[in-house]
Formats: C-alpha cells, sequence, structure tokens
C-alpha cells in the first residue's frame, strides 16, 4: 500500500507544472545610473540592460557646461610638441561644432549655456538609442576648471539639494541597482570620484532606497591604473553579438555614442586619440566594478537572458523631468 502511494505521489508531481522561474515571476531589476555629466553613461554599454528589457533611469547632475568642444583631429600630431591628438575649444565665438573628422561646421557654441544645451540634446539622443525609459535633469554648477581633488570637484554643488533630488528619485524609481562614477578611481575627473563617493554615502544612510547594491563604472579606456583587475569586477566583451540587437554590443554602443559630437566620446574622436595611443586601455571590454558588498549582478543577468520581445516593450524615448518636487 506504502509503495502504491508513493508511485502515485511520483506520478502527480510528474504532471505537476515546473516551478516558474524568477524571470518569469519577478519583475525584470531596474537599474537608476547617475552620472556627472552628459556622455558618462558612455562608459558602460547600457544595452546590455535594455536587451533584457530592464527599466533604466538616468540621473544626470550637471550638463557639462564646464567643458569644451571638440574641433577637429591634429593631421599632424606630434607626441613630444602636441598636449593631445584632438583640438578642443572652450565655448566662445569660434569655438564650433563639427561632424567628425573634419566637417561640415554645423554651429558655433558660443558660451557655456550653448554647451550645455547640446550637450543635453546629445544625452537625450544616446540614452533614446539605448532605450532608456525615465532621465532627472539635475542642473548642478559646474565649475569650468579642472579641479584638483574630489572635494574641489563637487565644492560648488548643493549637497544637500542633491540628496533631496536624489532620494526622490530613488523613491519614485525604485532602483533594485545603482550605477554611477566609481569612487575608488581616485586618479580620475574628480567629479566623477566626487559623485561617486557622495552617492555611496547616502545609500549607505539609506538615503537612496533600501540601500541598493552600486556599481561603479571603470575607467579603463581612460587611465592605466584603471586596467588593473580589481575584486567584484565584472567584465564584458564587446565583440559579441547580440542575440536581441541584431549586432555587436561593439556597434550597438558606437551607434549610441554617436550623437556626442562635441565630445571626445564620440567614436571617431575616441579612435583618434586610441590610434596614437593616448587612451591605454581602449580595447573591446566593458567593466563594471562592484562598489558595496551586497550584489548580485552576474546571478541577475543570467536569470534575464536577451529576450526582444522584453526589449520591445521598452519604450523608444525617455521621459524627461527638469525640476524635482
Amino acid at each position: 500500500m506504502r509503495s502504491r502511494l508513493a508511485l502515485l505521489l511520483t506520478a502527480v508531481v510528474a504532471l505537476a507544472p515546473a516551478a516558474p522561474t524568477a524571470a518569469s515571476t519577478v519583475d525584470p531589476p531596474r537599474v537608476l545610473v547617475i552620472a556627472a555629466h552628459p556622455d558618462d553613461e558612455t562608459l558602460f554599454n547600457l544595452s546590455r540592460f535594455s536587451e533584457r528589457g530592464w527599466p533604466m533611469a538616468v540621473a544626470l547632475v550637471t550638463n557639462g557646461e564646464g567643458g569644451a568642444v571638440v574641433q577637429s583631429i591634429r593631421p599632424d600630431y606630434d607626441p613630444v610638441r602636441d598636449p593631445d591628438a584632438l583640438v578642443e575649444k572652450p565655448p566662445g565665438p569660434d569655438a564650433w561644432l563639427t561632424t567628425p573628422p573634419d566637417g561640415p561646421r554645423l554651429r558655433t557654441i558660443g558660451s557655456p549655456t550653448a554647451l550645455a544645451r547640446e550637450r543635453r540634446r546629445e544625452f537625450l539622443k544616446s540614452l533614446a538609442v539605448h532605450r532608456v525609459q525615465q532621465v532627472y535633469l539635475l542642473s548642478q554648477p559646474q565649475s569650468p576648471a579642472f579641479e584638483d581633488s574630489w572635494d574641489n570637484g563637487v565644492r560648488r554643488w548643493d549637497k544637500h539639494a542633491l540628496r533631496r533630488d536624489l532620494a526622490w528619485i530613488a523613491r519614485r524609481f525604485g532602483p533594485d541597482l545603482i550605477l554611477t562614477l566609481n569612487p575608488g578611481e581616485t586618479w580620475a575627473h574628480p567629479q566623477h570620484v566626487g559623485l561617486g563617493n557622495l552617492v555611496r554615502k547616502w545609500r549607505d544612510a539609506g538615503a537612496l532606497g533600501d540601500q541598493p547594491p552600486i556599481y561603479g563604472l571603470r575607467e579603463h579606456a581612460w587611465y592605466v591604473e584603471s586596467m588593473t583587475a580589481q575584486p567584484g569586477d565584472l567584465t564584458f566583451d564587446r565583440g559579441r553579438r547580440s542575440p536581441v540587437l541584431g549586432t555587436t554590443y561593439d556597434a550597438f554602443w558606437r551607434r549610441a555614442t554617436s550623437p556626442y559630437l562635441s565630445q571626445s566620446s564620440h567614436p571617431v574622436w575616441l579612435d583618434a586619440r586610441a590610434a596614437v595611443g593616448i587612451l591605454p586601455g581602449y580595447r573591446g571590454i566593458d567593466i563594471l566594478r562592484r562598489v558595496t558588498p551586497a550584489g548580485h549582478l552576474r546571478h541577475q543577468l543570467r536569470a534575464w537572458p536577451p529576450n526582444r520581445a522584453a526589449y520591445e516593450s521598452l519604450a523608444r524615448k525617455p521621459v524627461v523631468t527638469r525640476k524635482m518636487p
């Protein structure tokens, strides 16, 4: 009798439907990117998330008005005589937005306000390619000087207002994961390091939701120091072909980055620097570093593989919020 009952139970279990996977019963992870300047998000290929149907929001801290405008590639670059393979100018009457690599000229970028407007336009075009769902423009002031420490880099920011705005965004969007600039790369842009430190501090204090894990953008293309592997690094091969996007991750990243005509992150300008060895780590990989102890991004990427239907469900243009309550 006992053996017959065991056989019956076995048959019932065999006929029962398989337990659904986490990816089929739980909403996909929500990713909040916190960037200091327009084009900081290009340090990682966000299509790794959009091809899985993961909702993404980007909070942009400054509009990048303290930057410069790429004009051209130096045809006779000399590493001894010239500081860069690119010609860049601050905004002014002789600063032009140029179609890479050598024209035509499109319009002058005559002031920091004009540069901020141009960089926001480029930023929104790029994020639409990645199917980012939400954009928050925080418009913190940016100094035109390239400050010499992370503290100086963010000294002019209204940090009380920034914390309040990011807390409101976290409550509204509900991120499961935060991507920001890596606070451990102390050799990098001071505002990158400063923002990374602030985000980590406020996350640890519980100001950014239920303490979602933070992953930092590795600036391995730009700095020799960033090429050294660190614990928690996740590496992605750009040369692989996406089963959803119809091309390689590198080709898609180039498409998404091509709106940045004014900045050296544009693929043509970036290639020019890489060709003369200015970008020591420029190669076909993306790297994220786990900043906080908790973080299961590798598992989440496996649980939610690329999915065409999920990708197509994402809106093609982000909703832009310019003023926080």
